[in-house]
């Protein structure tokens, strides 16, 4: 008499450990981004979940009322550089900029009286996150000595508060290289 041995128990074995090792993997991976380092909106998370719709008519009326061109102007030397574009996964697109030189960044709006917030930071990493100072000058809001260090991704956001109401949230992508 003879036994056929098959592979399906074996299969259904190996198939259960795939499984509980890649939620273990997922559960590894995902502590390195955890929700509440977001600051796409300069607030804990807790607070953007609790007035997120407040967020979002005030971005509304912004958008309705003014202007924000994310195409950013680059001048290194009193030079205005041509926008060169760098591709990125998932079909975005990132400003080339230069790297470890002195430069000023313009982006063009219509409105005139806001308070700013920026920050310079990495999608990555939080290491090298940087307030920078934005000024209304001749309708565009200018970020001045800017100097990326490293090679790679880095983000602008800001966020231009006109009023209560009034507020807009934009992340602008640079590429140093």
């Amino acid at each position: 008499m003879q036994k056929n041995k098959t592979f399906w128990p074996y299969g259904i074995v190996i198939s259960i450990f795939a499984i509980v090792c890649s939620c273990a993997y997922t559960i590894y991976y995902s502590l390195d981004y955890p929700v509440h380092m977001d600051d796409y909106y300069f607030d804990k998370y807790q607070k953007v979940d609790n007035n997120f719709n407040e967020i979002q008519a005030a971005q509304a009326n912004f958008n309705r009322e003014f202007a924000f061109d994310t195409t950013p102007q680059i001048e290194l030397n009193s030079k205005i550089l041509p926008n060169e574009i760098q591709k990125l996964r998932k079909g975005k697109t990132a400003t080339i900029v230069p790297l470890n030189q002195n430069f000023n960044i313009k982006f063009d709006t219509n409105a005139t009286k806001y308070s700013s917030k920026i920050l310079l930071t990495r999608p990555d990493s939080s290491e090298f996150d940087r307030e920078l100072n934005g000024r209304n000058i001749n309708g565009k809001l200018a970020i001045s000595d800017l100097n990326l260090t490293k090679v790679g991704r880095w983000q602008i956001k800001a966020k231009l508060i006109v009023d209560d109401n009034k507020t807009g949230f934009y992340n602008i992508e640079l590429y140093a290289k």
